[in-house]
């Protein structure tokens, strides 16, 4: 049994700058710091409204991957936000239903 090849290792230094992390601050949601709990984290969330929007309420589903990254690609492209796509589809999808 012939003794396993040793392996390349990365110099540290890299030279395809696409792959070097940002070191910049992540900002999610209220731009609040990595580990500090949002304003109200904890508690139940309420209808929101932004102006000229009407009030929306959370929620949440699974969803195959693929189609998933499907969706999010086509909102980018369609300049539109993941809540108001799923907004439509879910109204025309009742369209379709009626009870």
């Amino acid at each position: 049994m012939t003794p396993p090849r040793e392996r390349r290792r990365p110099s540290g230094t890299a030279t395809n700058t696409e792959l070097t992390p940002s070191t910049e601050p992540l900002r999610v949601g209220d731009g609040t710091a990595p580990g500090k709990p949002a304003k109200g984290a904890g508690k139940p969330r309420k209808a929101t409204s932004e102006p000229g929007k009407p009030a929306r309420v959370p929620f949440g589903t699974y969803l195959p991957p693929e189609l998933q990254r499907e969706f999010k690609a086509r909102c980018v492209l369609l300049g539109i936000e993941m809540q108001d796509g799923t907004e439509q589809a879910i109204r025309e999808w009742l369209a379709q239903h009626p009870a």
